[in-house]
């Protein structure tokens, strides 16, 4: 079946399902419809080093709610974006802005990559003019519950 034609399909039963002349339970059991595709929402996973990576994320970006676990009693560092670097994807190397304490909750739209590949938090909202950055490893956070979009 041609995509469109099962996107007409799928509208026409829901219609007929709001003024009660398609019974849904028959159609989905009738076997007309084989399967429906479900976009997944992208969502944190460690890798063997615990660092975080996005899953399903197709460039969207994945607005989490994160803990600071880290159990340095000075607390995880935040780096400052640095503007007036030359190489602006070391994020390690920008300037500490502040120190999270264990327990802690961030907000982070995204997983952003260093120039060695390794995963950063963008803290804040990704309206934030100055966001900072913490390593998104499972040595230093963890994260908590998906947040809305947009965020």
């Amino acid at each position: 079946m041609k995509p469109i034609t099962l996107i007409h399909s799928g509208v026409a039963i829901l219609i007929g399902a709001s003024v009660g002349i398609v019974n849904v339970p028959s159609v989905l059991d009738s076997g007309k419809i084989a399967q429906v595709a479900v976009a997944a929402e992208p969502y944190p996973q460690a890798d063997e080093n615990g660092d975080y990576y996005t899953v399903n994320s197709q460039g969207s970006g994945m607005p989490y709610e994160w803990e600071v676990v880290d159990p340095d009693p000075n607390g995880l560092n935040c780096r400052e974006l640095d503007r007036s670097a030359r190489n602006i994807n070391d994020i390690y190397n920008f300037p500490i802005r502040t120190a999270l304490p264990t327990g802690e909750r961030i907000n982070s739209p995204r997983i952003n990559l260093d120039d060695r590949g390794l995963p950063w938090l963008w803290v804040g909202s990704s309206a934030t003019r100055y966001p900072c950055f913490v390593r998104a490893n499972s040595r230093f956070v963890r994260p908590i519950r998906p947040l809305p979009k947009p965020f």
